[in-house]
C-alpha cells in the first residue's frame, strides 16, 4: 500500500472521492475543501493533494495546513506532508505515536468541535425577515467580511469562499430590518448530502446573527442530510447555543504541530 499524490484536485476526487463521501461527517473539512477548489480550480504552487491505497486521504488547500481523514498507523509512518496538519480528535494520540517514532513531537495547537443538526429547535422570533445574498449585496458583504476577519488575522480564509461561492449557489443569506441587511449567514456547497455552516456576521445586534444563522439552518435542511456546525471547542456559549437549536456534538478537529 503507498500514497499517491497530486495537485490536480479532480484527479484527487476521482481517486479518493467515493472514500471520503463514505463519511461525509467526519470527512466534511476535506470534503467541503475539495468541493469549493473543484468548482474554483487555483493555480497555486502550495496545494498537494494525496490518498493511500488501502483507504484514507488529505487535502492541503493552497495557503492552508493539510487536513487528514482518518488514516491506518502505517499510512501515517509514510505521510508525504508535515505538521502542522488538522487531524480527528479521535487520532490524536495514534498520530502523536506515529510522529515520534518518526523522530518527531507534535502538540496541539488547537481544537475545534463539530455540531451536527438532529431536530431543529426554531428560536424565538426577531423583528425582520431573512432573504437569499445577490451578487448586488457582494460590496456590504465583502466590507462585513474584512470587518469580521479583523479578529483573526491569521485566518487563511479568503473572501472567494467565504463570499463569493456561497453567493454563487444561494448559500448566503441576509436578515433584514426595514428592508436593510442587518446580518449575514453562509452555509458550503452541498457534498455527499452534508452542507456546513459558515461565516455569522451581525454588526449591530447579535439577535440579528442568530436569527440569521437559523434562516441557514432551515435552508440547509431543505438541501442535506447532515447539516454541520464548528465552534471552538471551549466556546461554552456557541454549544449552549448551537444544543438549544437542536444541534449535537459528534467530533472534534485538532491542529497539531511540531
Amino acid at each position: 500500500m503507498t500514497w499517491s499524490t497530486t495537485t490536480d484536485i479532480d484527479v484527487f476526487l476521482a481517486a479518493a472521492g467515493d472514500f471520503l463521501r463514505t463519511r461525509p461527517v467526519d470527512n466534511t473539512v476535506l470534503l467541503t475543501e475539495a468541493a469549493y477548489l473543484s468548482a474554483r480550480p487555483s493555480s497555486a504552487p502550495d496545494q498537494l493533494y494525496g490518498w493511500w491505497t488501502g483507504g484514507g486521504a488529505f487535502v492541503q488547500a493552497p495557503a492552508h495546513p493539510p487536513v487528514l481523514s482518518d488514516l491506518p498507523a502505517e499510512a501515517l509512518a509514510a505521510l508525504p506532508v508535515r505538521p502542522p496538519f488538522g487531524v480527528d480528535g479521535r487520532l490524536v494520540d495514534t498520530v502523536t505515536a506515529v510522529w515520534r517514532r518518526r523522530g518527531g513531537t507534535l502538540r496541539e495547537r488547537s481544537r475545534v468541535r463539530l455540531f451536527r443538526l438532529g431536530e431543529f429547535q426554531r428560536p424565538p422570533r426577531v423583528p425582520g425577515i431573512a432573504r437569499l445574498a445577490t451578487l448586488a449585496d457582494r460590496p456590504l458583504l465583502i466590507k462585513w467580511y474584512a470587518d469580521l476577519m479583523a479578529a483573526f488575522p491569521g485566518d487563511p480564509s479568503e473572501p472567494a469562499y467565504v463570499v463569493d461561492d456561497p453567493l454563487s449557489f444561494g448559500g448566503m443569506q441576509l436578515w433584514e430590518v426595514d428592508g436593510v441587511p442587518v446580518a449575514m449567514a453562509s452555509r458550503s456547497r452541498t457534498v455527499a448530502g452534508m452542507t456546513r455552516l459558515g461565516a455569522v456576521y451581525a454588526p449591530h445586534d447579535d439577535r440579528h446573527g442568530e436569527a440569521v444563522f437559523a434562516a441557514v439552518c432551515e435552508a440547509a435542511r431543505e438541501v442535506a442530510h447532515d447539516v454541520l456546525v464548528f465552534a471552538a471547542a471551549g466556546d461554552e456559549a456557541a454549544a449552549r447555543r448551537y444544543r438549544e437549536l437542536g444541534f449535537v456534538p459528534v467530533l472534534d478537529r485538532v491542529m497539531l504541530q511540531s
